[in-house]
């Protein structure tokens, strides 16, 4: 009976192949940080267009028909939250110039009492493919931001460009406190008995 060998040819191919899947399910396991991984470049006009943005969201999450539910506290509460936020900054989980699929942009929240929220998700991925993504870390007063910093990618695109970027912290700063405290913003959820309830009264 003749042996199958490994030929040095096939050798290479099982190895290439090998590695190639091994980069497409993982990525760069080793990117190491870089400079656009930190936001410390200061930029005032991006300011306002936070802040108008605070002022849209406020709107879309608790009185637009768009997101239907929420409880007439909801607008003061969400108000209120804003108010208790000092910074909200967001990273790459595995760098910006990391290529690993699952290398979702993250946020920390720093309150005004010294609580931090860390690796706060957002859902958005950033991937190297496209170039650095935009990192911001703004700082606030009174719900309104004072100074934002950014790592530059701003500059490679117009300013309208970067309100999705304004809007996913945001949001995502106000989805984290919604998770965190529903019956703030929502009625309180039903509870067995509720349903039981239900059931009875049903003719």
């Amino acid at each position: 009976m003749k042996k199958n060998r490994i030929t040095p040819t096939s050798a290479i191919l099982i190895i290439i192949f090998t590695a190639g899947t091994f980069y497409l399910f993982f990525g760069n396991l080793f990117t190491s940080p870089s400079k656009f991984d930190v936001a410390d470049q200061q930029n005032d006009k991006i300011v306002d267009m936070f802040n108008k943005q605070v002022e849209q969201e406020i709107e879309n999450h608790t009185q637009s028909v768009m997101y239907p539910g929420f409880i007439p506290e909801a607008r003061q509460n969400t108000i209120d939250y804003l108010k208790s936020i000092q910074s909200i900054e967001s990273y790459a989980r595995d760098g910006v110039e990391s290529a690993q699929p699952r290398n979702y942009l993250e946020l920390n929240i720093v309150f005004n009492d010294g609580t931090v929220a860390k690796k706060v998700y957002t859902g958005y991925t950033c991937s190297a493919y496209l170039g650095p993504c935009l990192l911001m870390k703004v700082e606030m007063r009174d719900g309104k931001a004072v100074k934002v910093f950014t790592n530059g990618q701003e500059k490679k695109g117009s300013p309208n460009w970067i309100i999705p970027d304004l809007n996913i912290l945001i949001n995502k700063a106000i989805t984290y406190d919604i998770i965190k405290n529903h019956n703030k913003y929502f009625p309180p959820q039903k509870s067995q008995q509720d349903f039981d309830k239900e059931w009875e009264n049903q003719k």
